[in-house]
């Protein structure tokens, strides 16, 4: 599970390109099967061995990912999905924690004060460590608000800051376009639903779920030639989704979810619903270390001596 890489030039952390065409380059070297998504979740549904497969997926559809992302798994000839946030790419939205990078970063004021659900917090912003630290302060403590709340949040925010949000994201926070998803599925990038806003799915009432899960299939479809029919959820951890929300993934006709937690795969525990729609990713936060230990099944290990579970 990956998600933004770094674009320098257009103000972009992320992951580093070297880094990850080294990751690559090791499981290729090491003869790992690389497979695309799709083929993933066709084994998992049969019950064929995933002996030493591997496939990975991008979230959210960010400019980088076509720009910097796709053009290193296209060089190893590895299979990559992306999972797209709808309104996003329809460019209705912008995601609301970039939001909140976007008012830290560019407010004039020195001190800034948030507030979620009657609970009020104060930050220095006394240089660009300060601004990032206190972004992703309120953007983690916003994840685990009510949707309500976390609107009234940034609301607030920016009202406290003196910055008007841009009805579009600056380049910085930019998505991909449809267009240019179509041209990256035509060198064989695929794409799949990850909501229309990217809501906390256990925040937000049983209709609004419908339509976030619903909605976000049926776009990919019209605009896509070949969507992969797996749904990616929101966040992923443990608490931002439930029993109600794997049903819609399956009444939606998808063969089954991703969450964003890792956690052993067995074939024949997680080819049948429900389980098949909560299938566990690992993340890359640190490069080739997290890949090895990833596929080794290191990961796995540490969580039974550990007893990690988000």
């Amino acid at each position: 599970m990956l998600h933004r890489f770094s674009s320098p030039a257009d103000g972009v952390r992320g992951h580093d390109p070297a880094t990850v065409s080294a990751s690559l380059s090791y499981l290729r070297k090491n003869r790992y099967d690389l497979i695309s998504l799709q083929e993933f979740f066709r084994r998992l549904r049969e019950g064929e061995p995933l002996r030493r497969a591997v496939a990975f997926t991008i979230d959210d559809g960010y400019f980088d990912h076509g720009l910097v992302g796709c053009p290193i798994f296209a060089q190893f000839d590895c299979p990559v999905t992306i999972f797209a946030i709808a309104g996003f790419l329809d460019g209705e939205i912008w995601l609301w924690w970039d939001q909140i990078q976007y008012i830290c970063e560019t407010t004039s004021r020195r001190t800034l004060k948030a507030t979620v659900g009657g609970e009020e917090r104060s930050y220095t912003l006394d240089s660009t460590q300060a601004r990032l630290a206190a972004a992703h302060d309120i953007s983690f403590w916003c994840q685990d608000a009510s949707h309500a709340d976390r609107e009234a949040c940034i609301k607030n925010l920016s009202r406290d800051a003196e910055i008007e949000v841009p009805e579009t994201p600056p380049r910085k926070f930019a998505p991909l376009s449809w267009d240019e998803a179509r041209q990256l599925e035509k060198h064989g990038v695929t794409f799949g639903p990850h909501s229309v806003t990217h809501p906390v799915l256990s925040s937000i009432d049983d209709e609004h779920a419908r339509s976030e899960i619903f909605t976000s299939w049926k776009r990919v479809r019209e605009e896509l030639a070949s969507p992969v029919p797996v749904f990616c959820y929101p966040h992923g951890r443990q608490k931002d989704f439930g029993a109600r929300d794997m049903e819609l993934v399956r009444l939606a006709g998808l063969w089954g979810a991703l969450r964003a937690y890792p956690g052993k795969l067995c074939v024949d525990q997680f080819r049948e619903a429900p389980a098949i729609c909560q299938v566990p990713r690992y993340p890359i936060n640190r490069g080739l270390m997290d890949v090895v230990q990833c596929v080794s099944g290191f990961e796995v290990l540490k969580d039974r001596l550990q007893g990690a579970r988000p």
